[in-house]
């Protein structure tokens, strides 16, 4: 079982995000808010890592550079409905991106890379 860490600060899109991954076996530690990520990594030692890219992007981006440092083989994708995630996610660190709305068999496709 594959563990990944989900965040995004839609408690309904995290509970769904987290009934769906669970279903496909994945065990998922939820997080609402991108400053407790970072801390979670260590303990719950995950194989991929989620995080919303709200539309600014701001703190995600800074988290994803934090997890890089740290954690350089460990997968960081972005969720967004930003329509210039295609062009940015790669400038910023990211392993791959998934837009919203997404289809639940893409978001697994993409999460099934790594």
């Amino acid at each position: 079982m594959k563990k990944v860490i989900v965040q995004d600060t839609d408690p309904d899109l995290l509970n769904i995000l987290t009934f769906l991954l669970e279903d496909a076996s994945f065990e998922v530690l939820a997080i609402p808010h991108y400053k407790d990520v970072a801390s979670k990594i260590n303990s719950f030692n995950p194989e991929l890592i989620l995080l919303d890219f709200r539309l600014s992007g701001e703190e995600c981006t800074c988290l994803c550079a934090a997890i890089k440092k740290d954690f350089p083989f460990l997968p960081v994708l972005a969720l967004s409905c930003n329509n210039n995630i295609q062009k940015q996610y790669a400038i910023y660190g990211f392993d791959g991106y998934v837009c919203k709305p997404f289809d639940i068999e893409h978001l697994l496709s993409v999460m099934r890379r790594y």
